[in-house]
């Protein structure tokens, strides 16, 4: 979460006082709940035993007490402090995790190169970013294995419109010939084809080791630097 608009966004702007809907998947139509579960148990596979990761955009810290247990140490960072807050509540219970309020352009300045054996920016993070090349870029220079990307998948704008009706997210625009969403908040949301992902890869020096489509909603990738 990098930007103004998305820090006024992630910051709760939408929401208020009232449960952050958009971050808790009980409140998820069925196909984005399933969604989660993949993703989640894809997760696990992939970091177990994992000596640091890294969640870029950690968000409420909802894969804190899924994946922290599986590794030597979890750092999660964000910069909108609503997030901050959330997601140190639950660092507060678990002594290998830490939370950090960082920039995702800015991640080389914080971390020392391939610092992390693996990076997680996932549940469309990247799709929130105004320029995803220059956050690949800084993923790759701290990541010394693979980094795990979730996004938005083109082609299901429909599934979206659902997603963000029953959530609770006040859409003021939608782009729907490029499947781009805009909150009344100021969150630009994106969506990625394959073909698009293969762009960022390309853009950032980066190779794609495994893409595949979750429960027919999200676009998994898995990069790593050549």
């Amino acid at each position: 979460m990098t930007d103004f608009s998305e820090k006024n966004f992630f910051d709760g702007e939408d929401f208020g006082d009232s449960p952050f809907k958009a971050l808790l998947p009980k409140y998820y139509p069925a196909d984005y709940q399933e969604y989660i579960r993949q993703e989640t148990e894809l997760l696990k596979a992939k970091v177990s035993g994992a000596k640091i990761i890294l969640e870029a955009g950690v968000g409420i810290g909802r894969l804190i007490p899924e994946l922290a247990l599986m590794v030597g140490e979890f750092v999660g960072v964000d910069n909108a402090q609503r997030m901050l807050d959330e997601s140190k509540k639950i660092a507060e219970q678990l002594s290998n995790v830490r939370i950090e309020n960082v920039n995702l352009k800015e991640l080389s300045k914080f971390f020392s190169e391939k610092y992390f054996d693996f990076s997680l920016c996932v549940w469309n993070t990247l799709g929130n970013v105004k320029d995803e090349v220059a956050v690949l870029k800084e993923l790759a220079k701290v990541t010394k294995d693979s980094i795990f990307i979730t996004t938005y998948l083109k082609g299901t704008l429909e599934k979206r419109k659902n997603w963000y009706k029953t959530v609770g997210i006040n859409i003021r625009n939608i782009d729907e010939e490029n499947e781009i969403f805009y909150s009344e908040s100021g969150l630009k949301s994106k969506s990625f084809s394959p073909e698009d992902m293969q762009k960022l890869a390309n853009a950032s020096n980066l190779q794609i080791v495994e893409s595949k489509i979750i429960n027919n909603v999200m676009l998994w990738t898995e990069l790593r630097t050549f």
